[in-house]
């Protein structure tokens, strides 16, 4: 993925930087993303997390004899303390690529999930490709969900590329832990701009549309990156985040990323990531779980990978979060994509 082939024309150069340096999917690199990639791959990852401490909140009082002794949970995503992934991805033929996905998360002590993806991405001409998506979802907690879509992605140069998708998710009744019956419509808009040949920018629109049996609301995400190449081989990314839905939730959060090349086979990238919201102690609809309001929360992760031939990339990443309600973890992470 890292490899860069001898350069010959200003043209080259600018996909090159356009494509490897100033991608947030690469830069916030977990490896390899397929979403429009036509080549065979085998891509394993583990993921182990240990909170370091786990006191918020105080448990909620108990009025005698009304209402059971009950203690809350801050809502927290992305932070699963055990996670096994396997992705394949098989080319067929010239113009078409088959991919699956197999992912076991441990979330909490009560809840473990099973999640399978396919996934077919075609050239549909010299500058367009479109994906389709199929998923199931398992959790242990007796129900299961299943979400599909499609999306394009249009080169309209070597400097512009605007790309989107779409995608409905549902769930049964039988979810009842997490709410019952929902389903949601996600629409995203993402459009990239090379400005100069060291730098380009990026911005993203993301908005849901959830109706279920016990909440509903929409909500809309913007983001947008600015990139920016050094002449020490040293890409920055600047990231700002806002998000606001229906149900009284804001939240804005700022990230700053610095890959370093230290040679064509070897990255050395690092990220810091603040997160702040506004909220009315609200929940989603998982029973004894909140999104509390004035959370603030810092994250920050270093990451190393390693290009060991052409057919071998490895990365490692260690992650450490912590957050005003007196959450501290620490996440580490292994992966490895074969290519042939």
């Amino acid at each position: 993925m890292l490899q860069v082939k001898r350069l010959h024309t200003a043209t080259s150069l600018l996909f090159v930087f356009a494509a490897l340096l100033f991608s947030p999917a690469a830069a916030f690199g977990q490896g390899y993303d397929d979403s429009f990639e036509m080549k065979n791959k085998l891509k394993v990852e583990l993921q182990y997390a240990d909170y370091s401490e786990y006191e918020y909140p105080e448990p909620v009082l108990f009025h005698y004899g009304v209402t059971p002794y009950q203690r809350m949970q801050p809502y927290i995503v992305n932070f699963p303390e055990k996670r096994g992934l396997i992705k394949f991805v098989r080319l067929l033929g010239d113009r078409t690529a088959a991919g699956i996905k197999y992912q076991y998360t441990d979330i909490k002590e009560d809840a473990k999930q099973h999640f399978v993806e396919g996934r077919l991405t075609r050239n549909l001409g010299e500058s367009v490709i479109g994906l389709a998506t199929a998923q199931l979802f398992r959790d242990s907690r007796g129900f299961s969900a299943y979400q599909g879509g499609v999306g394009g992605l249009w080169d309209i140069s070597v400097l512009t590329s605007i790309q989107g998708d779409i995608q409905y998710y549902f769930r049964g009744e039988e979810a009842v832990p997490v709410g019952g019956r929902m389903g949601t419509w996600n629409v995203r808009l993402k459009a990239r701009q090379v400005l100069t040949l060291s730098t380009a920018v990026q911005a993203e629109y993301v908005f849901y549309d959830s109706q279920g049996q016990d909440i509903a609301f929409r909500s809309h995400t913007a983001g947008i990156w600015l990139s920016q190449y050094l002449p020490t081989e040293t890409a920055v990314h600047l990231h700002f985040r806002y998000y606001h839905n229906t149900m009284g939730i804001t939240s804005f959060a700022p990230s700053m990323e610095i890959m370093q090349y230290i040679d064509w086979a070897t990255v050395l990238s690092a990220k810091f990531r603040y997160y702040q919201n506004e909220s009315d102690n609200v929940s989603f609809g998982e029973s004894g779980v909140i999104v509390p309001d004035g959370l603030v929360s810092r994250a920050f992760s270093i990451q190393l990978t390693r290009e060991f031939s052409n057919a071998l990339l490895m990365y490692a990443k260690y992650r450490y979060y912590d957050s005003s309600l007196s959450v501290r973890m620490n996440t580490y992470m292994l992966g490895a994509v074969y290519s042939f």
